[in-house]
């Protein structure tokens, strides 16, 4: 088809035209595929396309990274094997419409894997030739939601003032505890600081960038303490949301979870908290999957732990097992040196907050702060600056809230015997009075001889004579 065109028949520059047109077509169309490529495997979200017969036809990079999958694992395999909650089947028949934001398991081999999913049928001419599935990581809309909700730490180990010896110690113990991966337990009075401390702490290790997701076990009512920090399936109980929810644990995946107030949780829920700390895997409500997780658990009560432990209020072994780290905060009256630093620093802080010169602090002033107890510690001081500041002129000269205080001196309690310790005493004094005669040691004891029983049973006391 090539010489003098003169020479060729008339049709056949129609065929060369023809062929140069269909050749330009095949390069459109590959440049399109290749574009098409390049588009599907740039999505963030995992896509995968089926056909009529819910077989998968195409996969992209994210969706296999995502399902720890090859492509020769994947093609041809039904999706129904992969997702048992979502009705492919009415979808693709077109009784139902296209679906977003569900979550759901994808079931690989032994493992779950929990993802929000999108299905939307492809329609052409009236006819259903397949769907196209995007999901992404639940742990990823997690990160965001913490993000969006606040859950981030604010505070550092610079916004502890302080030029008390013991809290510098205190802050580079804090420091090296940051620097590990094993749960921190903070207990002191309230007031002291205890959740300033697990920011900073959170803020000095390498989960910095990740969520910090506060709870006070004492404000949860005690029939919602497991729903609220491991979360629950659907339908797990009357009143629970259709989709299910996510718990303050799932919420800090890759961060830091601080239970403030560890101390008032009941005793089943310690069990439990003890065997999330073990493993590190979380079962929701109502669910039987365990989700492995990566938190790290930092707890705070104003109670002693270890008093606790003794009264049997709190597990011995969930006490020792949170405390690997044991941070110990320092009251304000064993630091009183840092009560001017505190008071400048909160009247600076309220003079740029309400946008006038800073006020003079009368010497006087301080000296009588540094007089009072503080029982509510730099929270109480915070509270009385707080007051004097408005309710002063140019300087501030008198604290308004403690002049008529009288200063508070620690108790100590002597000779004091616990009612349990009495009363065990006095059993035994009974028992070895009547020789081992269990009903003679119930009269001198004037209670009835089942109590009795009972009682030597609870004080583990021996009474054969």
């Amino acid at each position: 088809m090539s010489g003098n065109y003169y020479d060729a028949h008339s049709h056949t520059l129609g065929i060369v035209t023809s062929a140069a047109e269909s050749i330009q077509k095949q390069f459109a169309l590959s440049r399109s595929y290749n574009l098409l490529n390049v588009t599907f495997n740039s999505i963030s979200d995992g896509m995968i396309v089926i056909d009529s017969d819910s077989n998968i036809k195409r996969i992209n990079g994210r969706a296999l990274d995502v399902l720890n999958l090859t492509l020769d694992d994947v093609m041809n395999l039904d999706i129904k094997s992969l997702i048992t909650n979502i009705d492919f089947k009415a979808l693709l028949k077109g009784d139902k419409k296209e679906i977003y934001n569900i979550e759901s398991d994808f079931k690989i081999k032994n493992d779950k894997i929990k993802c929000i999913v999108n299905a939307v049928p492809m329609n052409v001419n009236n006819k259903n030739i397949g769907m196209v599935i995007t999901f992404k990581e639940t742990k990823h809309i997690h990160k965001l939601v913490s993000k969006l909700a606040g859950f981030k730490a604010s505070y550092t180990f610079d916004d502890i003032i302080t030029e008390n010896k013991n809290m510098k110690n205190m802050i580079l113990l804090a420091k090296k505890s940051a620097k590990s991966d094993c749960n921190v337990l903070i207990e002191g009075e309230s007031g002291t600081g205890k959740e300033l401390l697990a920011q900073s702490i959170h803020n000095y290790s390498d989960r910095r960038n990740k969520p910090f997701v506060a709870v006070n076990c004492a404000s949860i009512p005690r029939e919602l303490v497991e729903s609220e920090l491991f979360g629950y399936e659907k339908g797990a109980f009357t009143g629970a949301a259709k989709e299910g929810h996510a718990g303050k644990f799932e919420l800090a995946d890759g961060g830091t979870i601080f239970l403030d107030e560890i101390g008032e949780l009941p005793l089943d829920m310690q069990s439990k908290l003890l065997r999330v700390l073990d493993n590190g895997k979380i079962i929701r409500v109502g669910g039987t999957f365990e989700k492995q997780l990566d938190v790290r658990v930092i707890g705070a009560t104003n109670r002693i732990l270890k008093k606790e432990v003794n009264r049997k209020n709190f597990r011995n072994d969930l006490y020792y097992r949170l405390s690997v780290m044991n941070i110990k905060t320092i009251p304000l009256r064993q630091r009183k040196e840092d009560i001017g630093l505190l008071v400048n620093y909160f009247t600076k802080n309220l003079s740029i907050k309400k946008g006038t010169e800073v006020k003079k602090i009368n010497k006087d002033y301080v000296e009588k702060l540094k007089d009072n107890y503080w029982e509510g510690n730099v929270r109480e001081l915070r509270n009385v600056v707080e007051r004097d500041f408005y309710l002063s002129e140019k300087n501030i000269l008198v604290s308004y809230e403690v002049e008529n205080t009288c200063k508070k001196e620690e108790k100590t309690f002597e000779n004091v015997v616990a009612i349990k310790t009495l009363e065990k005493e006095a059993i035994e004094k009974a028992i070895i009075q009547s020789n081992g005669n269990m009903v003679q040691a119930a009269n001198l004891l004037q209670i009835g001889r089942s109590t009795l029983y009972r009682k030597v049973k609870k004080y583990n006391i021996a009474y054969k004579i």
